[in-house]
């Protein structure tokens, strides 16, 4: 009886100590700027024609990162809390002669939920870059997540490798984005990548 007893309660001391420790999962919101939804890239290759909904694809490739290092994600359109804001720049080229993906993530990340925040320089800027190898004519979106899988892996290294940002992100407090986002949104992303 008293060895039941005793397992019962290492079972939920053990369950309570889990739960605290995912408390203190960092939080942070991803956010891919409306613009580069608008503008799909277009893989050049002289027999086939390959249009590629890049934003769609960096923000999950990037959440799924994110989380995968043990950090707690939310969107724009979702509930858009947490103690940072990271703003995503996807860019990615595809080299037809070679068969290589390229692509280039620059994260931005805002610790200042105010909306003229977003005009302001941000906490910081870092960028990753990723490619991969793969071929138009098989598994296009495959290749490309492996390559922005990479670069995502950089962008997260440098992160956790940052003072600063571990500082931001472990001691700052639970705020909503939302003001943020919109703002970012309405500003205008440089034509060079479009």
């Amino acid at each position: 009886m008293k060895r039941i007893l005793l397992s019962i309660s290492s079972v939920l001391c053990l369950g309570w100590m889990s739960m605290s420790q995912a408390g203190a999962q960092p939080s942070l919101v991803i956010q891919v700027p409306e613009a580069f939804y608008q503008h799909p890239v277009r893989f050049l290759h002289p027999y086939i024609n390959y249009w590629h909904n890049r934003a769609e694809a960096a923000e999950t490739t990037g959440i799924s990162s994110f989380q995968s290092k043990n950090y707690a994600t939310s969107s724009c359109e979702a509930e858009a809390k947490g103690q940072a804001l990271v703003v995503i720049e996807p860019n990615i080229f595809y080299n037809p002669q070679t068969g290589i993906y390229y692509s280039e993530i620059t994260a931005k990340v805002y610790n200042q939920p105010a909306a003229d925040s977003a005009l302001s320089k941000p906490l910081m800027t870092v960028k990753g870059h990723g490619q991969s190898r793969g071929w138009l004519s098989f598994n296009v979106e495959h290749s490309t997540h492996q390559s922005y899988q990479q670069a995502f892996d950089q962008v997260i290294e440098q992160l956790q490798k940052n003072p600063v940002f571990q500082q931001s992100v472990e001691q700052g407090p639970l705020q909503t984005y939302q003001a943020l986002c919109n703002s970012i949104d309405t500003l205008s992303q440089p034509k060079a990548f479009f």
